[in-house]
């Protein structure tokens, strides 16, 4: 059962939410007192031990890091969402990383911050050294929650103190915020937002990074080419004033076909290119991470209806082995893809396997970004590894 904190408040109860936060900073001198009485009623000594440990290393835990990760080249950071995939992708492979971004905390509208690291992440995570840089997102993206913490200057406060406080507690290099799905009206708010957060963590010497979606144009709506014009999702981030606030922009180049389209790539080469090519223009390359998609999606075609759905690599595989699929290679997207015929059911599957993520990966050094950032861990083509470093 998870723990629920509410420290301004004083109390502490046992309940099955996700862990939530909040911190009074004119409170501080019984912080100590309270945290160490809660610890001694409800931890066993392993659990001693390692808050003990962790505060030992608190300090001097985020220069480490933070002289590590600039070195990097490239950054390579990695997302993960909770699962039994990804944990072992993980153990396998986190000497291969830069940074790790675990998904799994949260903001309301009040400011109040809700999660936890997934169990076995941070055991493995500190084990090799790799430095922690969580997601911290609007609840399933959604638009209100967004507005009510963009536009209350209180619920910020509050969400930034927690920000900063909890990276200082679990020794985080930082945060990502992944805000998405709110208004092009509520754009400026949100830079404010991060001027906030990332103040808070800069003078912790933490990081800032925040995830974007994509932009083709300044104008909203405007009249580019069918597939390459600024959506509503990405109209609402201003790439210039974000890349001044944080410390580095994650470009989500990713999603370029979805449900709502026909099939086609979830990244073709242009359209990132175009993505990048309007993202250098407003950012500098230096504090650019090209967001990569590890996953497929496949699109079912029976006589009356259609579905989509994301895939992993392995579930490909049974596909890709089957003598009956028809599997191609597109020039111009420079992306796999296959046809596969079961029953009345036509099943079209594109998806980035290691061929066209080298190619994804190759935009990196020609467009002098600071590196990539893949979404997600366990999802990939296990020859993925083989060429992350672009050669």
């Amino acid at each position: 059962m998870d723990r629920n904190w509410k420290l301004e408040t004083g109390n502490w109860t046992l309940s099955p939410r996700l862990s939530s936060f909040e911190f009074g900073a004119s409170k501080a001198a019984g912080l100590l007192v309270f945290c160490l009485t809660a610890f001694s009623f409800a931890a066993n000594a392993q659990n001693t031990t390692k808050v003990a440990s962790t505060r030992a290393v608190a300090d001097s835990a985020p220069a480490r890091a933070g002289e590590q990760v600039p070195n990097a080249d490239p950054l390579a950071m990695f997302y993960y969402s909770d699962d039994s995939v990804g944990l072992a992708s993980l153990q396998a492979h986190a000497g291969a990383m830069s940074v790790l971004a675990p998904q799994c905390y949260r903001l309301d509208g009040a400011g109040y911050l809700h999660g936890q690291l997934p169990a076995g992440v941070e055991d493995t995570a500190r084990q090799a050294g790799l430095p922690l840089l969580p997601l911290v997102m609007n609840p399933d993206f959604d638009r209100a929650t967004a507005h009510s913490l963009l536009h209350n200057a209180k619920a910020q406060e509050r969400a930034a103190r927690n920000l900063e406080q909890l990276a200082e507690r679990e020794v985080f290099l930082g945060w990502q915020l992944d805000f998405e799905g709110f208004a092009p009206a509520d754009s400026l708010a949100y830079v404010r937002f991060v001027e906030r957060v990332a103040a808070r963590l800069h003078r912790d010497h933490r990081l800032l990074s925040v995830a974007v979606a994509p932009r083709f144009s300044d104008v909203y709506p405007n009249i580019s080419p069918e597939g390459f014009r600024t959506g509503e999702w990405g109209a609402a981030f201003n790439f210039r004033e974000l890349g001044r606030a944080a410390d580095f922009l994650v470009l989500m180049a990713y999603d370029q076909h979805t449900p709502a389209t026909p099939p086609g790539p979830v990244a073709g080469y242009e359209w990132v290119k175009a993505a990048l090519e309007y993202a250098v223009r407003c950012v500098p390359p230096e504090k650019l991470l090209l967001g990569l998609p590890l996953y497929g999606r496949e699109w079912d075609v029976p006589a009356r209806a259609a579905t989509e759905h994301s895939l992993a690599y392995k579930d490909l595989k049974p596909f890709l082995d089957s003598p009956g699929s028809d599997q191609h290679w597109d020039d111009l997207s420079r992306t796999a893809w296959f046809q596969l015929r079961d029953g009345s059911t036509l099943r079209t599957v594109w998806f980035d396997d290691a061929r066209s993520l080298r190619e994804k990966i190759a935009l990196v050094q020609i467009y002098h970004l600071r590196g990539f950032a893949a979404w997600h861990l366990g999802v990939e083509d296990p020859e993925f590894w083989e060429i992350k470093d672009g050669k």
